[in-house]
């Protein structure tokens, strides 16, 4: 690990390390959260696709996860957010080396809407030759009630896993539904609106369902791998530098995952 900057502590650095994942406060102001939340409820508008090409409009979300895919693709404003100067600074102490963009996503997860199964972050994204980190930052405080995430915390010490079932055809649904094992070693991770958490792509972790009757738990969330990343499954590319440039010399990951040397990865 690099010399830490000022806004990752140390506890959270040593729980980072230990548990695989921490939680970091106020990387975004206020003000930024409040675009974030503006935003996105305007793009739920704006006709963009979400998972496997569902409009959002489209979803049920009691059925599957209402959420904006790539929006940095489409959005200048979510670009800028996604490579937010605090949040590729904690990065860049995490990781020993500066960052690179994969992934974002915008959860809505209004009331009702279900949750999501324990799953590990590399089963899709194939980041190598390390793991991915995620940063994931609430825009609404999220508890047990309203489907806060879960944790088991030291299981990024262990192997990759393959779900019993998975195939590219049914990846996800295998993916997150052949873990609930590990659901009785999982804690609840609260968090307030504006914190941030990462965690480490081989962490276990999933969400329950949002059971509040008013309360929605969205949150904006970023996929990143590091520096001396070789290669990645196909989703992902262009992988992005600071900048928000491509980098061209990241190859798509050819197979040799969890799943074996067919498997080649899958959007998460």
């Amino acid at each position: 690990m690099s010399t830490l900057s000022s806004l990752l502590p140390e506890k959270q650095a040593r729980q980072f390390q230990e548990d695989g994942y921490c939680i970091v406060d106020d990387l975004f102001s206020p003000q930024e959260i409040e675009e974030i939340e503006a935003y996105f409820e305007n793009y739920k508008t704006q006709g963009y696709s979400t998972f496997e090409g569902q409009k959002i409009e489209d979803i049920d979300p009691k059925l599957r996860q209402l959420r904006a895919m790539f929006p940095h693709r489409h959005s200048e404003e979510a670009l800028g957010w996604a490579l937010n100067a605090n949040v590729m600074a904690v990065l860049e102490d995490l990781f020993g080396q500066p960052p690179l963009l994969a992934q974002t996503m915008y959860y809505f997860k209004p009331p009702g809407a279900c949750g999501q199964g324990m799953h590990q972050d590399d089963f899709y994204l194939l980041t190598h030759p390390h793991h991915c980190i995620a940063a994931w930052t609430a825009i609404d405080s999220a508890d047990t009630e309203n489907g806060c995430l879960y944790m088991v915390p030291g299981s990024q010490l262990g192997d990759m896993k393959c779900p019993a079932g998975a195939t590219p055809e049914n990846n996800f649904k295998a993916g997150v539904l052949s873990m609930a094992e590990t659901t009785r070693k999982a804690i609840p991770a609260p968090v307030k609106r504006g914190q941030t958490v990462f965690f480490v792509g081989a962490l276990i972790h999933g969400s329950s369902a949002n059971r509040s009757a008013t309360r929605s738990r969205r949150t904006f969330i970023g996929h990143y791998c590091d520096g001396v990343t070789d290669s990645i499954a196909n989703f992902y590319h262009p992988v992005l530098n600071n900048k928000g440039n491509s980098v061209t010399r990241i190859d798509v990951a050819a197979g040799g995952g969890p799943c074996g040397d067919g498997w080649q990865g899958a959007q998460h």
